[in-house]
């Protein structure tokens, strides 16, 4: 049977925030701890560090079958900004083998655990904490927009929260039925395979199981939104008209129903017309345009 979506609150996983830059440090070692040597050397849980506690903080969240190293370049440029930078390492990501069947291990537990791990330590980092992430990592900003009240700034990138293309009913459909079939495996280019062009870190194929995973986690923040407002003190959504691989307006009800209960929310969407693709993020990606990008994404960041 398809697992219910109830046990992906706060209340399940604990939060324990670091209150010393001291003890965030400790939490982050001991999560590079867990990037042994199957994990792709460059693509473990990625720390840029002035040395001590910051005003700002910035957790970036990267995308489903992609690494930290997707957020190389945004990262260092927050760095240089004074900012203390933490990028982890989703579950079951960034290692040696392209093709490796690890990823359909995820679960949507494992996302909110990363969530809370990573809030907890960017507390103790900086006195203003902010979150970004795209896609996969755009819905679990998402969940900390939900539900962390000590993070000033949520901007979430093309959440993944549903199928394209489809009423929302059908990514419904999918994600109670696909945990209960065999798992498979998709190409994310099936006309080149493993021969995609793109970033050397990133997964050429993505799993249904893992899929229906992150669109449980979707749907409990869809279902969550609709009678408690989010506790994030602002949050902001980037989206683009020519994204072909999520479907927007579900992240856009989602953003509707917080703002219903009187949080303002500010939205930026990327004309059709400028083919901004879905991961706008990635200076290795195909057709990739971050000289468009980044100055809103930064904008949106720091303003």
């Amino acid at each position: 049977m398809s697992r219910s979506t109830t046990g992906l609150g706060p209340m399940f996983f604990p939060s324990q925030p670091t209150r010393t830059f001291e003890e965030a440090v400790d939490r982050i070692r001991a999560l590079q701890a867990r990037d042994d040597a199957s994990v792709r050397p460059g693509s473990g849980v990625c720390f840029r560090s002035h040395g001590r506690k910051t005003e700002r903080v910035i957790v970036f969240y990267h995308g489903y079958t992609n690494a930290p190293p997707q957020f190389d370049r945004l990262g260092e440029e927050f760095f240089n900004r004074g900012y203390n930078v933490l990028v982890p390492r989703l579950p079951h990501h960034g290692l040696n083998d392209p093709m490796t069947t690890e990823q359909e291990k995820l679960t949507a537990e494992e996302l909110v655990q990363s969530c809370q791990e990573s809030i907890d330590i960017a507390t103790g980092l900086g006195e203003h904490v902010s979150v970004c992430g795209i896609s996969c990592g755009g819905v679990m900003a998402s969940w900390v927009a939900q539900y962390r009240s000590d993070v000033d700034l949520v901007v979430g990138i093309a959440p993944s929260a549903g199928l394209p293309f489809v009423p929302m009913w059908v990514s419904t459909f999918f994600r109670n039925v696909a945990p209960r079939l065999k798992n498979m495996y998709i190409w994310w280019d099936p006309r080149v395979k493993e021969q995609i062009v793109g970033p050397p870190y990133a997964y050429p194929r993505f799993s249904t199981h893992s899929l229906a995973q992150i669109f449980r986690l979707g749907r409990h923040i869809y279902d969550m939104s609709a009678n408690m407002p989010a506790r994030a003190k602002r949050l902001k959504l980037i989206t683009s008209e020519f994204d072909t691989a999520v479907k927007n307006s579900i992240a856009y009800d989602i953003l509707d129903r917080w703002e219903s209960h009187g949080i303002e929310i500010e939205r930026y969407v990327f004309p059709a017309a400028q083919k901004v693709w879905h991961d706008m993020i990635d200076p290795n990606q195909t057709f990739q345009q971050v000289d468009l990008t980044y100055p809103v994404i930064i904008r949106m960041l720091t303003e």
